[in-house]
């Protein structure tokens, strides 16, 4: 009888941990699909942007919604956007990504780059890279967003799992 009542109970207890997870995953897309869904709008009423390739997000001072696309011409363009302002740039001067995120693998060859997003902080167009290190630490690289120079480096302890 005991038996029964702790296989019942693990079953119960792994069908509400699966439940509860599903409502999370749920939750976080469904929080995603609306970000995306506002910054595309945005993009369209506000922008001259017709294709959108990809959509971000940066957070430093003010965070951002990033739109990379091209405009009406096909010229590869940035926006920074949000709820009330717009910032806009072409990436023709600006360093690619796939160069920015090659920069940054070099620099931390022991490190796996977790996410690169154009930044912008009081009028500084720049690129961050997020890097994981095999410390467990997360370093946050700005790199000039013209030039490929490192601007700033800091890095953050993550939380140990075991």
């Amino acid at each position: 009888m005991k038996i029964r009542i702790l296989i019942g109970s693990a079953i119960v207890i792994v069908v509400a941990a699966l439940g509860f997870t599903y409502q999370l995953t749920s939750h976080v897309i469904g929080e995603r699909r609306a970000f995306e869904e506002q910054v595309r709008e945005w993009t369209q009423k506000r922008t001259g942007i017709v294709q959108i390739d990809e959509i971000d997000e940066y957070r430093g001072k003010v965070s951002y919604a990033v739109v990379l696309g091209k405009n009406t011409v096909g010229t590869p363009v940035v926006a920074w956007l949000t709820k009330d302002t717009i910032e806009f740039d072409t990436m023709d001067r600006a360093i690619s990504k796939q160069n920015v995120i090659s920069a940054a693998q070099r620099g931390f060859p022991q490190a796996r780059v977790l996410h690169a997003v154009p930044g912008l902080d009081n009028g500084q167009r720049f690129w961050e890279v997020t890097l994981l290190d095999s410390d467990g630490r997360y370093h946050y690289v700005h790199y000039d967003f013209t030039t490929g120079k490192v601007l700033k480096t800091y890095a953050i302890q993550g939380i140990a799992t075991s």
